[in-house]
């Protein structure tokens, strides 16, 4: 999940508990209750999203500098190319950057 789509996510859970909250002070008979599960169950499920945790916890270090070059048209630049090939990401960065 990106990262937007997990704000977006924890958003929808908190309204949903919310309106839980205002469903219970309105007095409807465990009218809110379904609401807070499905709050609950959305923000576990955005918290411990096991794709989320697995690229948290990925080593770091694992780019390999590619022997493409490229011009920045705008800039002028040389600029290399870095590739991780745990995820597969391409980054093109300035002669002499490493990626994070």
């Amino acid at each position: 999940m990106t990262p937007n789509g997990r704000i977006a996510a924890l958003v929808l859970a908190g309204l949903a508990a919310i309106g839980g909250v205002l469903m219970q002070a309105a007095g409807k008979d465990g009218g809110g209750f379904p609401l807070f599960v499905l709050a609950a169950l959305i923000a576990v499920g955005t918290v411990f999203d096991a794709g989320y945790l697995e690229r948290r916890r990925r080593p770091r270090g694992t780019w390999q500098l590619t022997a493409e070059r490229e011009i920045d048209h705008q800039s002028g630049q040389i600029l290399e190319v870095w590739y991780d090939p745990i995820s597969g990401e391409r980054r093109y960065l300035p002669t002499g950057e490493r990626p994070d």
